[in-house]
């Protein structure tokens, strides 16, 4: 039991409720967001109908590098960077180091596309690596770039970001605090006598099974929103007196003397499978550093294996594929500060436990956005006799069901321009039309059974029409799919559907909206 006197009990009840009110529905933006973005990757490659390899960069690609490499401009040699799309394809980006017209630095150089299985070159785009389209992974990136940054101009996005995982900790914090008998409440049962009773109690009940992934999920998303756009800046102004290259030795560590005596690269296939073996799982991401010459460096990033918590990137020597040591993220050897940094991201994302633990922070964050709405229902039913505050709480199932509604949307906008490759202006196209329409029959309708309805309704078809439309837009079926090691596809094809079918039950069944102003009694929100 917490002990605290009336009037700080009061306090913290403000904290509490008005951290959650003034920036609750963006909070529950970023929340719904994220919960969806732990599947990122699965729903990119859903949305292609599966991925051409299950570990692309695994496969033997020694050759068709050395093949690309002989396509471009020796300068575009200088660095090599090899990572996969949602189809599992991979691309090729040869660059070097250019600046922009505006003064801003950006990569310069060709960026192949090829398939892993039979080598075919796909796509061959030149230029910035901001100019590229990659419309394979439009949906994916969409969705990964509205939780990471609200598709707000950087470094903007990542401020707000940060600002809401820090309204989410002083409201986790107060919360945990107002708690009186915090085990009992882990155990409460929902009273039906008053249906804000049971709102109230329900509210309680998610929110205090849900307070430790609150902590850490507030936490680390702050963290990883202003680490890189504050966090490095201040740490160069107080630590190295701001000294941003003493910084940067630091956590890179110095140059080695260059050497650019030509030599050609040692059998890749052969270093990318050593450090494969020392991390237990394929290559996520590789960096080859001045290809085709004596210092060539070899870098290749593996995400955590199976039973393991962090990420792992090993060095290797160009020339003669020789080992060289793993190298950290942060510094220049292993460290605790660098587990750590690693160990933020990791609980993050879920992907301490694989699918397992990501189905669970998925749950969880689901649950958070359920605190997160009733929070609110149940803050502004104590103030519904003001006129403003019963003009904001229309906007509580707005956004509470349209923003699902409008990210099933950029998913059927994704579909449906596939075919034309017209996905990059679809996908957003689909979410802001389904977002006004939501806001449209919530100013409207007057009716809240009706609105609440046909809300669920909406939801209930677009999450139907998605595995439709995938096999539809000439999407394979779910046997070749199974057959072919992309059982994820067939996975978020029935949840799809199993969710849509709930919600249009929902819909047709005769039950009562939330009309908080319908029970009159005073009971507290918290």
């Amino acid at each position: 039991m917490i002990e605290l006197s009336q009037a700080r009990s009061k306090r913290l009840l403000a904290v509490h409720g008005w951290s959650g009110t003034v920036l609750g529905l963006a909070l529950y933006v970023v929340i719904l967001t994220g919960a969806v973005v732990v599947f990122a990757h699965e729903i990119g490659t859903w949305s292609v109908s599966g991925s051409r390899a299950e570990q692309p960069l695994a496969v033997p690609m020694d050759a068709k590098l050395r093949e690309l490499a002989a396509q471009v401009d020796p300068e575009y040699l200088d660095d090599i960077n090899l990572f996969h799309n949602a189809a599992g394809h991979i691309s090729a980006f040869f660059h070097t180091h250019g600046v922009k017209e505006d003064g801003h630095p950006m990569e310069k150089g060709v960026r192949f596309t090829f398939d892993p299985v039979t080598g075919e070159t796909l796509t061959r785009q030149e230029g910035y690596a901001d100019e590229f389209e990659e419309p394979v992974s439009g949906l994916e990136r969409f969705l990964v770039d509205l939780h990471v940054n609200l598709h707000a101009p950087n470094p903007i996005g990542l401020y707000l970001t940060g600002i809401l995982g820090f309204v989410m900790l002083a409201a986790a914090v107060s919360g945990f605090l107002l708690h009186r008998h915090l085990i009992k409440d882990l155990f409460v049962a929902p009273r039906l006598s008053s249906r804000l009773l049971n709102a109230r109690d329900r509210h309680i009940l998610a929110g205090s099974w849900g307070l430790p992934f609150a902590f850490v999920l507030a936490f680390t998303g702050a963290f990883l929103s202003f680490a890189g756009s504050i966090g490095l800046m201040t740490i160069s102004m107080v630590a190295f007196g701001g000294d941003q290259e003493k910084l940067i030795e630091t956590i890179v560590g110095t140059p080695e003397g260059e050497d650019a005596t030509p030599a050609p690269l040692a059998n890749l296939d052969a270093m990318l499978r050593q450090a494969a073996e020392k991390s237990h799982s394929a290559p996520a991401f590789v960096s080859i550093m001045h290809y085709g010459r004596a210092d060539a460096r070899v870098f290749s990033f593996h995400l955590a294996g199976e039973g393991e918590l962090q990420s792992q990137q090993h060095v290797f020597k160009g020339s003669d594929g020789s080992y060289l040591g793993p190298k950290p993220t942060l510094g220049t050897k292993p460290s605790a500060g660098d587990a750590a940094f690693t160990l933020v991201s990791v609980l993050h994302f879920g992907t301490f436990a694989g699918l397992l633990s990501r189905v669970i922070w998925f749950a969880l964050g689901l649950a958070m956005c359920y605190v997160t709405l009733t929070g609110l229902q149940l803050w502004l039913r104590r103030r519904e006799d003001s006129q403003l505050w019963r003009r904001l709480g229309r906007s509580v199932p707005i956004v509470g069901y349209g923003l699902p509604i409008a990210l099933a949307a950029s998913g059927i906008g994704y579909l449906l321009a596939l075919p034309a490759g017209a996905v990059l202006f679809w996908t957003p196209a689909g979410f802001l039309i389904a977002s006004g329409l939501a806001i449209i029959l919530g100013c409207i309708l007057r009716d809240e059974a009706l609105l609440y309805r046909l809300y669920r309704g909406l939801l209930g078809a677009s999450l139907l029409a998605l595995p439709v439309l995938r096999w539809l837009t000439g999407g394979t079926g779910w046997g070749p799919l199974m057959a072919n090691g992309n059982d994820i596809v067939v996975l978020l094809d029935l949840a799809l559907a199993t969710g849509g079918i709930g919600y249009l039950y929902l819909s047709i069944a005769r039950r009562p909206a939330p009309q908080w102003g319908a029970d009159k009694r005073p009971v507290a929100a918290e």
